[in-house]
């Protein structure tokens, strides 16, 4: 029987997807696991990198039908749909776990009878120049998180304040999908993990725990880093994804605040990039 599902979703990562599978299959656990990787529709060589993974992992690793590009959110929920484990974990594409985290998220988890989700600190790497933070800008605090305090931070969650899930109980999430099946398909929201953690506040509770089990990378290309279009883009998903999970949660506490924040982070990206074009420019003309 599997206990963890661990999904990676991968698109144009060529070169560090398989340092992030390494650090997955390393990983000594007491139950059985599989890796179920989404390969978006790559247009490098990434999915070579992953069937080659699959061939030599004796039916561990699990490579996702190649199909045209879905998108985060269907890439992801699809892994979840075929996924057989227990509890989900993750690991992007770009990114790495330390020695001991599925171990450490599992003991964890099955301890506490009613926690849903269990989130976990994590380092950020430059991978450009190699630097490795620790970040100490936290969204909750550690110990055990009630549905409605989670629900609170992240309808009210500022910029650079983070919460990273490290495993999650599947039969919820499957439950979610059946009840509000917009939020975990299709294109229609921009993020796969927002709708996840509020919708899991009517589920059960949460547990955050002190240990740094990941390494985030933070100079990849995304979309809350791309052009200035696409921010935008962003920014409105984002607001639409706030007003509609409310409703879905029946959240009662304005929203106003939340927008507000959202639209000045968009101004203070497009001024930057605009400022930085101009720079670019007069320096150019020199």
């Amino acid at each position: 029987m599997i206990g963890v599902s661990v999904i990676v979703c991968t698109y144009n990562q060529e070169k560090t997807i398989g340092r992030a599978l390494d650090s997955i299959l390393a990983q000594q656990c007491d139950c059985d696991f599989e890796v179920i990787i989404g390969e978006d529709g790559s247009t490098d060589g990434t999915r070579d990198v992953c069937e080659e993974y699959a061939a030599k992992s004796h039916g561990r690793v699990w490579l996702m039908p190649k199909a045209p590009n879905k998108g985060i959110v269907e890439n992801y929920y699809d892994c979840v749909r075929a996924a057989h484990g227990q509890y989900i974990m993750e690991c992007g594409g770009d990114d790495e776990w330390c020695e001991g985290r599925m171990q450490l998220c599992l003991d964890a988890i099955e301890k506490h009878p009613n926690v849903v989700q269990v989130f976990t600190q994590v380092y950020y790497r430059n991978e450009k120049n190699g630097d490795v933070t620790e970040p100490d800008n936290n969204l909750f605090s550690f110990g055990l998180l009630k549905g409605k305090d989670v629900i609170d931070g992240m309808m009210h969650q500022r910029s650079g304040q983070t919460v990273f899930y490290a495993i999650t109980r599947r039969n919820p999430i499957m439950e979610l999908m059946k009840e509000h099946p917009d939020f975990f398909s299709g294109r229609k929201y921009l993020a796969e993990d927002k709708p996840l953690i509020v919708l899991l506040c009517t589920k059960g509770d949460f547990l955050s725990l002190p240990n740094r089990t990941y390494y985030y990378t933070i100079d990849s290309d995304s979309i809350t880093r791309g052009d200035i279009a696409k921010h935008w883009r962003y920014a409105m998903n984002m607001m639409l994804m706030s007003h509609n999970l409310a409703k879905a949660t029946e959240y009662k506490s304005s929203l106003i605040p939340q927008y507000l924040h959202i639209l000045y982070i968009a101004c203070r990206f497009t001024l930057w990039r605009f400022v930085k074009l101009l720079f670019t420019t007069s320096v150019s003309s020199c």
